[in-house]
């Protein structure tokens, strides 16, 4: 067996093969390749274990080291963090040939403490380095008989300097890989790769062999790349490497699409892709008090855990009455249960009902929220369900398609399962648990639907990868911070123990001249052009300096026009030249922005049809006062927003709380007895809160609940009395009523409808935080929702009056002939009054749509516009609350 060996050559590299393509028993490896073929060579193959496992038994080991200990004090407050921390360093002692002993040192013998405490720790890739080196002087069967080193041996950590040395010692053939191709003689690129090896500087020329493309963005600079590989023959691809350090090629694939070329298939793996984030919400879900976003995160998720459609349906649910238990919530498990034995229809009702238990307890499994203290934690056999139950989902769902981010979903909840398991510990606190699902999702995984495409370019994302020479390379992103040195916790005297122990720590000189080595090695590999892409905003951040640019700045001093190119050239020349090749590109004529249209026309007769048996409401009437367009597009065309499933905030939540305690306390019929309405509200308060208003639960609305308790149950004590001291009878709560004036049809739901005799009146219950714009619309006569209801309230043909009680306020605001109170607001018109002009508008506005015309009122000149005869005035912030701009562009400027 032959291989070649390179400390970044895990991933993909380039040249792919060792040789011929096909070459048997040859191989291209890194470190952890390579401990895998040799431990198979030597029989030492056993489990593998994720780092989350490893750090969860190491936990126990640090706590079963006794105390007083270094760590101690930060172990109490995270052990996880200390616990993930203190195994870095325990394995780099290891990789420097520490074997667990005390050496002398407080720390260190500390680590050796729980090195030889509890149970023993699964191995890490430098424990199995150190097994093989225990292994190879006396096992024989070794069948690798050549290594190559795709780095200068001198370079290599010391782990793996003393790996090669045992190699070397068993048999095995060691020998150097060069891999540098000098480019042409006189070339900018030999010149640039002899000033790196130490000879005398020489002025570039710009012969486009070595060029540093400069970008204001990475979009601009993704399309100069592709442009220039786009221009480049079959031939020339085949030989081009693109080099990409952040593993992301997702916007130069873009741009390569454009131009009908493969994608190079490179992305960066994330913790936040969609499935993966159904292991995080599920134990979120979990805890009490429950947090409905937590629950619709879930079930808005791409691929949520239950079907779609059920998610959808429970996800509106939430949004209307955002908890657990309340009668949207039950409606909607009623619906999806309906339509489950419709979808069993072809099967006996028994066996029809079976199945939909089944799938019904199966999905309500994961709405089972809300069962775990935080300040507790939770059950070690409770957590370990619920990973098992979404590695199970996940399991469930790929259903052998090989989908690589279900897979990936089902292998983090096997490790969270497995690292629990290995805590020793009965409880779980929420801390802790969150630090081990963070642990296990924190390599993330790549963009499944993002691979590469069959093409000529080749991509790698370590500079170590290109272990041999390409004719062109592309460094895409070639931007700071690069290789970050790994900080060394020990002082002077701990080191100087370690050296006398025999454990060789690697300098940070020798780390940084090996990174460094690697970064150089790039341009000695390259034979003929080699381009460097820099811009200057990395997505939304400012781009830093490459260390490698430093050793290129004094040689890049007084070069040639053509050495630097600057990718916005391509935006204002038809014809630029960059490394040899010319990039020509067409003007294409350029339009502006469809504009702002205050008046806009369509045909009368669809407008009509549209309108024909509209019966309109308060909020309606109310939307058409303020913009004819609104109303209609809104309305009329039931155009909505794209936003879905939202919670509501704070002061809807106690609103609707209010109206449901007194849709429950006042039924038809007398008021109550005061002397119980206080107590009635309170029980109902915390009964309907976690099941319509959970969100007030969290511990940021502490103040604003512990307020409400007290508020809320007051104002419908006060609403009460008011009943009592007016001597009024409950007619119903939350009634639809509908009705009509001026050949004006009218349709609403009332929230609180009384009667004294013959006489009725509509209570409009609100909480706000100030009664000033209802003082306003009662005064001027512009109350068009206590108009409607006026309308709508017909109680054996008389029409009642209307008014608002405010519960925070505890206040009722009515105008002039009401029957709720004695202190009138004095208003210019009588609700009468105020119908008539609402219906006179609303005939004028729906006569004008009627003929094809539609005005939209946020447009400064739209006065000319409005219909003479209004009796409402134009508004003076129309577009304020309105989601709609985007379609009248009354917010887009125009050149």
């Amino acid at each position: 067996m032959r291989l070649v060996f390179g400390l970044s050559a895990d991933g993909r590299v380039y040249p792919e093969a060792t040789g011929v393509v096909g070459a048997i028993d040859a191989a291209v490896v890194g470190p952890a390749g390579l401990i895998s073929v040799l431990e198979g060579q030597l029989g030492l193959l056993g489990p593998i274990v994720s780092r989350a496992a490893r750090i969860a038994s190491y936990l126990p080991k640090l706590r079963a080291a006794g105390k007083g200990r270094f760590w101690i004090a930060s172990f109490e407050k995270d052990p996880w963090a200390t616990a993930a921390t203190l195994l870095q360093w325990r394995d780099n002692l290891i990789a420097a040939g520490w074997h667990g002993k005390p050496v002398g040192t407080g720390r260190i013998d500390d680590l050796a403490a729980a090195e030889n405490a509890g149970t023993s720790l699964p191995l890490g890739l430098a424990d199995r380095a150190v097994q093989l080196l225990q292994a190879l002087p006396s096992r024989s069967g070794l069948r690798l008989k050549r290594l190559t080193l795709a780095e200068p041996r001198a370079l290599l950590p010391p782990l793996w300097l003393r790996l090669v040395d045992a190699l070397e010692a068993a048999g095995v053939s060691i020998d150097q890989h060069e891999g540098c191709v000098p480019a042409v003689e006189g070339s900018d690129l030999r010149k640039v790769q002899g000033a790196l090896a130490g000879e005398p500087p020489e002025p570039l020329e710009g012969d486009g062999t070595f060029v540093v493309v400069e970008a204001n963005t990475e979009l601009m600079a993704a399309e100069a790349v592709a442009d220039w590989l786009a221009t480049g023959s079959a031939e020339e691809g085949a030989g081009t490497v693109v080099l990409a350090p952040d593993g992301d090629t997702a916007l130069l694939d873009h741009a390569l699409a454009a131009r009908g070329l493969p994608a190079l298939g490179l992305s960066a793996a994330s913790p936040w892709r969609g499935a993966l984030q159904v292991l995080p919400l599920a134990f979120a879900a979990a805890w009490r008090p429950f947090d409905p976003r937590v629950l619709l995160n879930l079930l808005m998720l791409p691929r949520p855990p239950i079907s779609r459609w059920a998610a959808k349906r429970l996800a509106r649910a939430l949004s209307s009455e955002p908890g657990i238990g309340g009668a949207a919530w039950l409606n909607a498990w009623a619906e999806i249960e309906a339509r489950l034995l419709e979808m069993h229809t072809e099967l006996e009702s028994k066996d029809a009902n079976k199945k939909v238990d089944a799938v019904l307890a199966e999905w309500r499994m994961w709405t089972d929220v809300g069962r775990f203290d935080r300040s507790v934690g939770i059950p070690m056999v409770e957590a370990q369900a619920i990973a098992g139950r979404v590695a199970a989902w996940a399991m469930r769902a790929d259903a052998g398609r090989n989908d690589r981010l279900l897979l990936a979903v089902a292998a983090a909840a096997g490790a969270v399962v497995d690292a629990l398991t290995r805590l020793e510990q009965e409880v779980v606190s929420a801390l802790l648990l969150e630090r081990i699902v963070g642990q296990v999702l924190s390599e993330g995984v790549v963009n499944p639907d993002h691979v590469p495409e069959a093409g000529s370019v080749r991509t790698v994302r370590a500079p170590g990868a290109l272990w041999s020479a390409a004719p062109r390379v592309v460094w895409w992103g070639f931007v700071g911070p690069g290789e970050r040195l790994a900080h060394e916790p020990w002082d002077s005297n701990e080191v100087k123990a370690l050296e006398a122990a025999g454990v060789t720590l690697e300098s940070s000189a020798e780390a940084a001249r090996r990174i460094g080595a690697g970064y150089t090695q790039v341009l000695q590999r390259t034979a003929e052009r080699l381009i460097f892409v820099r811009p200057a905003l990395l997505r939304d951040e400012q781009t830093t300096v490459h260390p490698l640019a430093h050793q290129l700045k004094p040689i890049l001093e007084g070069a040639g026009e053509g050495v630097t190119f600057k990718a916005e050239r391509l935006l204002r020349e038809p014809d630029a030249a960059l490394a040899g090749r010319h990039l020509t590109r067409q003007a294409s004529e350029t339009k502006d922005p469809p504009g702002g249209v205050a008046t806009w026309t369509l045909p009368g007769s669809t407008a009509t049809a549209f309108m024909e048996g509209r019966r309109e409401s308060a909020t309606s009437l109310g939307r058409l006062l303020n913009c004819q367009f609104g109303w209609f597009a809104h309305d009329v065309l039931g155009l909505r927003p794209g936003r879905f499933a939202e919670i509501p905030g704070p002061d809807q939540l106690f609103g609707n709380l209010a109206h449901e305690i007194a849709r429950r306390l006042l039924p038809p019929g007398p008021p109550p007895p005061m002397g119980g309405v206080r107590t009635g509200a309170t029980e109902l308060f915390e009964t309907l809160l976690p099941q319509i208003a959970a969100p007030l639960l969290q511990p940021e609305h502490a103040g604003e609940l512990s307020s409400a308790r007290e508020l809320v149950p007051a104002a419908l004590e006060s609403l009460v009395r008011l009943l009592h001291e007016r001597d009024l009878e409950v007619v119903g709560s939350e009634l639809e009523r509908e009705g009509s004036h001026q050949g004006l049809s009218l349709h609403g739901r009332l929230d609180l409808l009384v009667r004294r005799g013959s006489q009725v009146a509509v209570l409009d219950l609100k909480w706000t935080r100030s009664e000033r714009r209802y003082l306003e619309q009662i005064a001027d006569g512009s109350a068009v929702q206590l108009a409607v209801y006026r309308a709508i309230s017909a109680e054996t043909g008389t029409k009642g009056t209307g008014g608002y009680f405010l519960l925070r306020q505890r206040r009722i605001l009515a105008g002039g002939g009401s029957i709720l109170t004695d202190h009138p607001i004095e208003s210019e018109r009588t609700d009468t009054e105020t119908l008539d002009m609402v219906a006179g508008d609303w005939k004028r506005w729906r006569d004008l749509a009627s003929s094809g015309v539609l005005v939209a009122a946020g447009f400064e000149d739209v006065v000319n516009d409005r219909l003479e005869g209004l009796e409402f005035e134009a508004p003076k912030e129309p577009c304020r609350f309105c989601d709609l701009t985007s379609l009248c562009r009354v917010q887009v400027e125009t050149i």
